[in-house]
């Protein structure tokens, strides 16, 4: 494979209204880069980034562990959010890709500055084990890109998107892209945002992939707290769904259970439904629920469908 010197050049000098190369790290590192490339058949320089949080969550250069913990968690989820919407995997409904998932995971490795503190990540994954069949060069998919690449570059986009927001942001292109990617990536963005505001961090996001420019976010708690309102107070990460199913369980102050067609059990909040309509609803009965899902994270991080009842029809009450 020959270096694409084309493809360098135009880093070095991008299109009309991108950035190119920031400072002299960049300019260094995109040389070393274009070196190590121009000797191999494969790519094998990988990418890596790095998470700078100030503010008033930051003293000196720490931080509550929690906080960070929490920071972190909901950046990976964004990440792998926006890679599988990469995918087609746009709905809070099953189980993520584990390919996706194995390609966008991120490895962390901490550094302290005064004043800050620094989290660095790169991929789980080396370029050579994504990029190549078998060690050799894959002439079906000639890409130097990893997914993960295109999944932080999506994720910072759109926090780059949302900083701009102002007062007319219904009439932006942002939430327009935002619900084209799905509720996974809204709820994921939604929670990111709320736990840097909550831990009064401002986040400062770099990802470095070879021969190419850095690509950098950076955010103040203000603009944060405006992003977090408007993903939310749009609803952005809300699902509709209809689950038609037997009813198991039926109650006024509980969860419903519904065997759906494969057989399993989807448990659904029912609190929106009145009294009286409960009140004629019978185990057995073949329902249509129709619901809005959402996506919440329990304390190990694991992500897990919600469903809330809006309203019920009685499919048949002979089942």
């Amino acid at each position: 494979m020959s270096f694409d010197w084309v493809s360098y050049r135009r880093g070095l000098k991008p299109a009309s209204g991108e950035r190119g190369w920031i400072d002299a790290e960049d300019l260094s590192r995109l040389s070393l880069d274009a070196m190590r490339a121009e000797n191999s058949v494969v790519r094998r320089t990988t990418s890596s980034g790095s998470l700078r949080l100030t503010g008033a969550g930051v003293t000196g250069h720490s931080a509550v562990m929690d906080d960070v913990a929490d920071t972190m968690r909901h950046f990976q989820r964004l990440v792998l959010a926006t890679g599988l919407a990469q995918a087609g995997h746009r709905s809070l409904r099953g189980q993520p890709s584990p390919d996706v998932v194995a390609k966008t995971k991120l490895k962390l490795d901490g550094a302290p500055m005064p004043g800050s503190l620094v989290l660095a990540f790169l991929p789980s994954l080396a370029p050579v084990d994504e990029l190549t069949k078998n060690g050799h060069e894959d002439i079906t998919n000639p890409t130097s890109a990893q997914a993960v690449d295109v999944a932080v570059s999506d994720a910072l986009g759109l926090l780059n998107e949302g900083q701009l927001l102002g007062p007319d942001a219904d009439e932006t292109g942002f939430l327009r892209r935002l619900t084209a990617l799905g509720p996974r990536v809204a709820s994921t963005l939604r929670d990111f945002t709320t736990t840097l505001v909550s831990s009064e961090f401002e986040p400062e996001i770099r990802w470095m992939k070879p021969n190419e420019r850095a690509l950098r976010s950076r955010l103040s708690l203000p603009e944060l707290s405006y992003l977090q309102k408007i993903v939310t107070s749009r609803e952005l990460a809300k699902e509709p769904t209809t689950v038609v199913g037997k009813l198991r369980t039926v109650s006024d102050i509980s969860n419903w259970k519904v065997e759906i067609a494969d057989g399993s059990i989807v448990s659904i909040v029912a609190k929106l439904i009145s009294e009286v309509e409960v009140a004629d609803l019978r185990l057995g009965t073949t329902v249509r629920v129709h619901a809005t899902v959402t996506e919440e994270v329990g304390p190990s991080g694991e992500g897990a469908a919600k469903y809330v009842a809006t309203s019920v029809e009685v499919v048949d009450s002979n089942s």
